[in-house]
């Protein structure tokens, strides 16, 4: 063998060494990332609550805490959950729930007529900025609204979800100050597009 084709057999031997020892390295630290993945879940930023006494489930975020019970009787005896931002209590949502007189289905309009009916008994001046249809639930569509008016002489912002079976109609709504709806928009957003109703 001439000394040029012993060279080129060690080559391809050496190269052929790397590649074997690149994969069996490559698969070595592969296998030890998933296992790191899957012992070390990821913690959700989120509570998540189902209470099938009211057929309801949603999430909401660990940044906001419950209301106690007697406060949020205070504010509404139909209110069934209430949370209120650990930094602010300007900033809070609540799930409400009516028992419904005529079961049946009902009108997107005639849901939103009736939201902005009650809200103006509180609020005169409300006014709605969006509205959309949502999915609450198998087969179930609800409204999504969101809606401004003056409190105690403060711009603030309201966004609600409501949808209904035969027997309940639920309300859940988010609110606070204006100014300050950019540091609640995605707490806001998880309950609200989280709530399903069964």
């Amino acid at each position: 063998m001439t000394k040029k084709k012993i060279i080129s057999i060690i080559l391809i031997v050496l190269v052929i060494l790397l590649l074997i020892g690149s994969f069996f390295a490559y698969q070595k630290f592969f296998k030890k990332e998933n296992v790191a993945k899957i012992e070390a879940p990821v913690e959700k930023n989120y509570f998540e609550i189902n209470d099938e006494t009211i057929g309801v489930a949603f999430h909401v975020s660990k940044n906001f805490e419950r209301m106690a019970g007697q406060e949020l009787q205070l504010k509404n005896p139909a209110f069934v959950y209430g949370f209120t931002a650990k930094s602010d209590k300007t900033a809070y949502c609540v799930l409400s729930q009516t028992k419904r007189d005529k079961p049946g289905a009902m009108k997107a309009t005639d849901l939103r007529d009736g939201v902005l009916d009650a809200v103006k008994k509180s609020f005169p001046d409300v006014s709605l900025d969006a509205e959309e249809i949502v999915i609450v639930g198998d087969n179930n569509n609800g409204i999504k609204l969101s809606m401004n008016y003056t409190d105690n002489k403060i711009p603030t912002i309201q966004q609600e979800v409501v949808g209904i079976t035969d027997k309940n109609a639920t309300f859940v709504f988010c609110t606070t100050p204006k100014a300050v709806i950019d540091l609640y928009k995605d707490n806001f957003s998880l309950f609200l597009d989280s709530v399903r109703i069964k």
